[in-house]
C-alpha cells in the first residue's frame, strides 16, 4: 500500500507569512502510485480547494504524478523540488557530489539566465555530465531564471498598499526586510522617468520599474520582496513603510 500527500506551499498572501512553513492538508492510502490513483487524488484535490491563482505543483519526478497532473491541472505549472532531485544527482554522479552540491542550489537559486548559465558552466567543468542530464528535466521545472511561475510572497492584488503600509511579516520575512532596507543605504537612485529608476550599487547598476514590480538583478519580480535596489527606490518615492 501507498501513501498519496499533499501539501501546500503557505505563501499565497502576506497573513500565511507568518508561518512560511509547509501544511500538510490531505492524503489517501491506495493500493499502489499509478496513474489512476494519482488521477484519482488530484480529481478529489481539485473538487475542494480548485485552481487558485498563483498555484503551482511541486513534486518528486514520480511520471505518474506527471501524468495525472496533465489531466487534472493542464492549466497549472508543475515544478520538481529540488531536494528530490538533489539526492537523484547525487546518486547518479557519486564521484563529484560533494563538489556539485553547492553549485547545484546555487543554479536552482539563480535569478538571471546569465547567473544561471555561470554556475551551469562551474558545474560542467566538474563533471559534463551533469548539464544534458539537468537539460532533458526541464530548466523551467527546476530553476528561477527560468521558472514562469513567481513565489509569490505578496499578494498580487495588494502589493501597491502593501509598500506603502506597515504590515507585521513573519520574523523571517520581516528580518530580511530590515537586512534589504539596511543594504538599500549605501545606493544611489536616479529617475529616468515617473516609474523606471536607475539604482547605482558601486560600480554597477540595476534597472527598477515600479509599474511593473521588476528589477534587472531578477529578484523584484521573482520574490515580489522589497529587495536592496526596490528598497532604494521606495525611499527615493516616500513609499518606505513606516
Amino acid at each position: 500500500m501507498s501513501v498519496l500527500p499533499w501539501r501546500f506551499e503557505s505563501y499565497q498572501g502576506l497573513g500565511a507569512l507568518q508561518t512560511g512553513k509547509i501544511l500538510p492538508l490531505a492524503y489517501a492510502i491506495v493500493d499502489s502510485e499509478n496513474n489512476k490513483s494519482w488521477q484519482w487524488f488530484f480529481v478529489q484535490i481539485k473538487g475542494t480547494f480548485g485552481v487558485r491563482e498563483g498555484m503551482r505543483i511541486v513534486s518528486d519526478r514520480n511520471e505518474s504524478i506527471f501524468n495525472a497532473t496533465k489531466v487534472v491541472y493542464p492549466e497549472v505549472p508543475h515544478c520538481i523540488c529540488m531536494l528530490h532531485l538533489w539526492q537523484n544527482v547525487k546518486r547518479t554522479f557519486k564521484k563529484h557530489h560533494k563538489q556539485l552540491k553547492d553549485i547545484f542550489f546555487a543554479l536552482a537559486r539563480a535569478y538571471t539566465i546569465k547567473k544561471f548559465d555561470y554556475h551551469m558552466i562551474e558545474m560542467c567543468k566538474i563533471d559534463p555530465r551533469v548539464q544534458p542530464y539537468l537539460f532533458k528535466i526541464g530548466y523551467e521545472r527546476r530553476s528561477r531564471a527560468y521558472s514562469k511561475v513567481k513565489s509569490s510572497m505578496w499578494n498580487n492584488k495588494n502589493r501597491k498598499s502593501a509598500m506603502e503600509t506597515f504590515i507585521e511579516l513573519g520574523e523571517k520575512y520581516d528580518k530580511l526586510l530590515q537586512e534589504n532596507l539596511i543594504a538599500s543605504e549605501q545606493m544611489t537612485v536616479r529617475p529616468t522617468t515617473e516609474q523606471l529608476y536607475i539604482v547605482l550599487e558601486g560600480v554597477s547598476q540595476n534597472i527598477v520599474c515600479l509599474e511593473e514590480g521588476t528589477c534587472s538583478c531578477g529578484k523584484f519580480q521573482m520574490d515580489e520582496l522589497p529587495y536592496p535596489h526596490a528598497w532604494a527606490v521606495l525611499k527615493n518615492q516616500q513609499l518606505t513603510p513606516g
